[in-house]
């Protein structure tokens, strides 16, 4: 086949540190090539130097067979290479429509926008991709799946020939994702070549010829994905490293005591009649389809978000949350599922992120006891396995699956009776969801109860002692121990 981009013996340091390490391998044209390794193997650094964002430190790259070096992304996207990114990169007070053009607004002959031919290119594509999106609302106003739609059609509009696919599922439903792998099919019939990264292993089965391995920044090779398998992957990856994975299932029986309740609680039409135990100790799962109320329903228990009508028990007595402060009074925590812009202040460091919370327990008269706040970070890194070179860095420099930790590292002295994963392994590597879930058994062994919220049947199954089933704002199934499987919850999911 023909080779549309060649890394030839590239590298990158930032400072001291090396992140790249003399990559040598090329990508064919019109093949969807995975690109994996665990969280800081290098992956979105590779990316950002194809996709002009970032220069190597040395090697060359080759495009079309011509050496090429990009001092922006505007001057890789007039050649044809474009990014759909894994944090997404729309201006919320516009429109979906704006947002699709933005910079190339149609203006015909006059000087003036023309609105109605670019609401209907942007309805031509929405019909071709089998999307449902009003052009005419405002981003801000869109579930974060459809926004991810339409980072999607933006680079397919602007007709790129190396279109660089980073966790793009990772907001969808299981409709929503099957459709855009019609779409990568498409566009690869169309000769378009696909960069995937996922951490969704099963994702690179379906969707990729070719899949290319980094670890700790070095090449580990290119493989055809006929040829793998989902373990020889993993330990390319990271090694024959052993799961944390044996978790232990609690029995969640009516022996244990009763932490959290609600009774007949509803919200318009997002949540219809919501009756819920959460048991002292216990991992409770909560599965349903995107837009099942999954979320909604963690943020009126985190106060975040007001209910209707109904009522909230903790330990018996009935609760009025009306915030996330009254809800911390109560015991209350939330993992929130966009750990980048609810869960982390980007420009802060690790420590100050860290310890955000926790600042009546590191302040000595009035001033913060630089020792109090470097033991907490300390310990912080130590228990979570934080990997970061110094704690005093932007928190913006981890990876996903250590700025993940540090967002959970928030809670670790807040003595909850509660804490609320929402997603909490979205766009993190293998490696780093072991540990996820290794924290949160331990708070459960601990005694704290924990709801547990994912899109990942396969975790759901795996980290629940008991899982209720969401269909449009209802629930509609629990299921106990044994009856906890795949299928079963993909059977309520789908059925109600």
């Amino acid at each position: 086949m023909e080779e549309i981009l060649k890394i030839s013996n590239l590298s990158k340091s930032f400072g001291k540190v090396e992140v790249l390490k003399d990559l040598s391998f090329g990508i064919n044209k019109g093949e969807v090539h995975a690109i994996l390794g665990a969280n800081g193997a290098g992956k979105s650094t590779l990316m950002k130097i194809i996709g002009g964002v970032q220069k190597q430190t040395a090697g060359k790259l080759y495009y079309k067979g011509e050496e090429t070096s990009f001092n922006s992304p505007s001057e890789a996207q007039k050649k044809g290479i474009n990014i759909i990114y894994q944090e997404l990169s729309l201006i919320p007070t516009m429109t979906a429509v704006e947002n699709l053009f933005l910079g190339r607004e149609i203006t015909g002959n006059s000087k003036f926008i023309n609105k109605k031919k670019m609401i209907g290119e942007f309805n031509e594509l929405c019909k071709r991709l089998k999307f449902d999106i009003d052009p005419r609302e405002k981003v801000r106003n869109l579930s974060i799946s459809k926004q991810q739609m339409i980072e999607i059609m933006k680079v397919i509009h602007q007709s790129a020939d190396i279109i660089i696919m980073d966790e793009p599922t990772t907001s969808l439903s299981e409709n929503e994702k099957l459709s855009l792998f019609k779409i990568i099919r498409m566009l690869k019939d169309e000769g378009k070549t696909i960069l995937y990264i996922s951490h969704m292993l099963e994702e690179i089965f379906i969707t990729c010829d070719r899949i290319s391995i980094l670890k700790d920044g070095v090449y580990e090779g290119t493989y055809e994905v006929k040829d793998m398998t989902k373990d020889k992957i993993i330990s390319l990856m990271i090694g024959e490293r052993k799961k944390g994975a044996d978790l232990k299932k609690r029995k969640s029986g009516t022996e244990r005591e009763k932490i959290l309740e609600l009774k007949s609680v509803n919200k318009g039409s997002i949540l219809k009649d919501i009756n819920l135990v959460l048991n002292q100790g216990e991992i409770l799962g909560i599965a349903g389809l995107v837009g099942a109320g999954r979320t909604e329903l963690a943020e009126i228990i985190y106060g975040k978000e007001k209910f209707d009508s109904g009522e909230i028990f903790i330990n018996n007595e009935k609760v009025l949350v009306k915030s996330p402060e009254a809800a911390i009074k109560k015991g209350i925590g939330l993992i929130p599922e966009d750990r980048k812009n609810l869960g982390l202040i980007q420009k802060h460091s690790v420590t100050k992120n860290a310890t955000l919370i926790q600042l009546d327990r590191i302040i000595s008269n009035v001033f913060i006891s630089r020792k109090k706040e470097k033991n907490y970070i300390n310990r912080a890194i130590e228990e979570m396995s934080i990997k970061v070179s110094d704690p005093y860095a932007k928190v913006s420099n981890l990876s996903g699956g250590n700025q993940q930790k540090v967002v959970v590292s928030k809670w670790m002295d807040m003595d909850l009776k509660v804490l609320i994963f929402d997603e909490p392994t979205k766009g993190i590597d293998v490696g780093a969801k072991e540990d996820i879930f290794k924290i949160i058994d331990d708070f459960a062994d601990k005694g704290m109860s924990v709801i547990f919220i994912s899109s990942d049947l396969e975790e759901v199954e795996r980290v629940s002692d008991r899982v209720v089933i969401m269909k449009e704002g209802k629930i509609v199934k629990e299921l106990r121990e044994d009856e906890i499987t795949i299928d079963k919850i993909n059977y309520y999911s789908l059925n109600g």
